[in-house]
């Protein structure tokens, strides 16, 4: 008898920069998925929500993998395009998931996208979020770098981040 092949999960979003919440989303669905981790908006960066592109973030997420030794999941990058229809559409048509992972929070996401797969929603846990890490940064607190790994703090300012993601709250706020 062949071993059953365990299904194919994505989850998606934007890991801005990445950190122990999504490590422990990672590791909680590793097991019972062979999992993707893709990383949306990949064409968008120097902005206040996205401040690194996607290659820059898809390269934060693979030394913290290796860095916190979480082996076992593909990591890619999608662009958002027109629409969250055609992000979605993207998404199912290059990963091919049977289930796509959702935060509970992702309501208007979760709703297109059981039309097409089946959704597993889960709940965020904890306090950190990479926009918790990224006002630490604009403010110049350095306590955003026990938020994240010690590999992702490390690309954060060989990529000119904190640098970068300054000026994009001071753009927002003169505004």
């Amino acid at each position: 008898m062949m071993p059953r092949r365990r299904p194919t999960a994505v989850y998606w979003g934007r890991f801005n920069p990445p950190h122990e919440g999504h490590l422990r989303v990672i590791r909680r669905f590793r097991a019972r998925y062979r999992l993707i981790v893709a990383i949306g908006s990949s064409e968008r960066s120097n902005e206040r929500a996205n401040p690194f592109s996607g290659r820059e973030r898809r390269a934060m997420l693979e030394a913290y993998l290796k860095e916190r030794r979480v082996p076992g999941v593909r990591v890619v990058t999608l662009k958002d395009g027109p629409s969250v229809a055609w992000a979605l559409e993207t998404l199912i048509r290059r990963c091919r998931p049977d289930v796509l992972l959702l935060s509970r929070e992702k309501n208007a996401l979760a709703a297109r996208a059981k039309q097409r797969v089946r959704v597993v929603r889960f709940a965020r846990r904890g306090t950190v979020s990479s926009t918790r890490i990224r006002r630490a940064i604009a403010r110049g607190d350095p306590s955003w770098i026990a938020l994240t790994g010690r590999s992702v703090a490390k690309l954060v300012v060989r990529y000119d981040g904190v640098r970068r993601i300054r000026r994009a709250y001071r753009r927002r706020a003169s505004v």
